[in-house]
């Protein structure tokens, strides 16, 4: 039994036969499909190492697979399209990443100066947004420039963006 579980996982981990755009595309119907075909050739593939009765199995599972693309288990779902990074949405929203100092909202603060500045002596919200939001950016800058990898780049930029709209907000912009 253990061996089956190998095979069908290995062949859900199998590289895909399509690029990643094009595999996007695809419909749910014809990625089951694509799945029951490499159950089947994980089976032949595992012949001599396999026993009858798990090939067997494997087999079944690509017919019943097959069965249901057929008798339209899959029709109607289709895969969303995959979300564009923040950083691609911000540049098409804003022609740029940074996008705070030119709003004004942060008038004063700087990306070097946020840990310093304020706005009047007491801290408000305004103050905290805009700490926050310069304290975001540069983790993000911190993050591009070690290389630390796009996930850790993309979250420090969603704090940024975060932090930056409430900022936006509190002053009375969008």
């Amino acid at each position: 039994m253990r061996i089956l579980h190998l095979a069908f996982t290995l062949a859900l981990l199998a590289p895909p036969l399509l690029t990643p755009g094009a595999a996007a595309a695809q419909s749910a119907a014809e990625q089951m499909l694509a799945t029951a075909k490499q159950l089947r050739a994980s089976a032949e593939q595992l012949k001599g190492s396999l026993p009858d009765k798990d090939r067997a199995k494997m087999i079944e599972q690509a017919e019943e697979i097959e069965k249901g693309v057929r008798n339209g288990d899959y029709a109607g779902a289709v895969l969303p399209p995959k979300e564009k990074p923040l950083s691609e949405r911000l540049m098409a929203q804003h022609g740029r990443l940074e996008w705070l100092t030119p709003t004004g909202a942060c008038a004063g603060y700087t990306p070097e100066n946020y840990q310093t500045f304020r706005f009047s002596p007491g801290i408000n919200d305004r103050d905290s947004h805009c700490r926050n939001a310069y304290g975001h950016w540069g983790r993000y800058l911190q993050a591009t420039r070690n290389g630390e990898g796009a996930e850790e780049s993309e979250k420090a930029l969603y704090y940024y963006d975060a932090a930056a709209r409430r900022a936006v907000t509190l002053q009375g912009g969008k």
